[in-house]
């Protein structure tokens, strides 16, 4: 009898663009699915290149984000799918057909997820612990016309970190690729440079993106220069450093730095 543990992957969802998405043994194409007044269904092609058959579950979710960026999904019926459950053998290509039944999009784009998740299946005599394995698909209803508005709206400092607040005031979704921190003393000259990936920012959302900036480079500073790349836009501001606010980051409970060790990433 044998015992085997499957490492947990959490939900996926990729920023870059290849043209699949993987997710253990089976992966997705294409990895973003489109509709549009013209568009309203499409194809999803899932391929196993794992040796054994799988069982890919699949559920849509209204995605939106609150007032503080915060991910929040909701059950839909606005996105159809056929088959909700699929069976792909080892080395086999499914097909799902993908709609959308929802509402004439107006002039604000209507965003949701598909996540596919693999049904933990044991071979007989077999005692397996398995986790769930589940890749998010972004899809995305788009208005007619798209409007960009998109800004740094706050820089704040405090413990060990500086938060970059982006505001989406436009109707559709943007990602930012990358936020870029540098520092400057009162020569101007540059005294320590941080790079942090980004997110997905959805129409009228803002969302905070924390970049450490430990106590020893806070000091070095009278003000940070902050670029967030946002597809071909460069969004830029700049902090006087206040250097009472200088700190390290608290270190976490040894339970939560556990958590997070294993936990969901966006």
């Amino acid at each position: 009898m044998r015992t085997h543990l499957t490492p947990l992957l959490l939900p996926l969802f990729l920023l870059v663009c290849p043209q699949w998405a993987e997710a253990g043994s089976f992966r997705a194409a294409p990895i973003k699915i489109f509709f549009d007044a013209k568009t309203k269904t499409t194809v999803l092609k899932v391929t196993n290149d794992g040796g054994e058959k799988v069982t890919v579950q699949l559920e849509a979710f209204e995605w939106l984000q609150d007032e503080a960026g915060k991910e929040q999904y909701n059950p839909t019926k606005d996105i159809i799918f056929f088959p909700k459950i699929a069976d792909i053998a080892a080395g086999e290509e499914k097909i799902i057909r993908v709609g959308y039944q929802g509402q004439k999009v107006g002039n604000i784009e209507k965003t949701y997820r598909l996540f596919l998740q693999e049904l933990p299946v044991s071979s007989p005599g077999e005692v397996s612990v398995k986790m769930a394995i589940r890749m998010g698909l972004p899809v995305f209803v788009e208005p007619e016309k798209k409007l960009k508005d998109r800004k740094i709206i706050k820089l704040e400092l405090a413990d060990g970190s500086l938060s970059v607040t982006v505001k989406n005031a436009g109707n559709s979704h943007f990602v930012v690729g990358k936020i870029n921190v540098k520092g400057l003393d009162e020569s101007q000259s540059e005294v320590f440079s941080k790079e942090k990936g980004g997110w997905y920012v959805l129409a009228g959302a803002s969302k905070a993106f924390p970049v450490d900036l430990p106590k020893e480079d806070c000091l070095k500073a009278s003000k940070v220069k902050v670029e967030a790349e946002a597809e071909k836009d460069v969004m830029t501001s700049t902090l006087a450093v206040d250097k009472a606010l200088c700190a390290d980051k608290p270190k976490p409970p040894m339970r939560e730095a556990l958590s997070e060790s294993d936990g969901e990433k966006e």
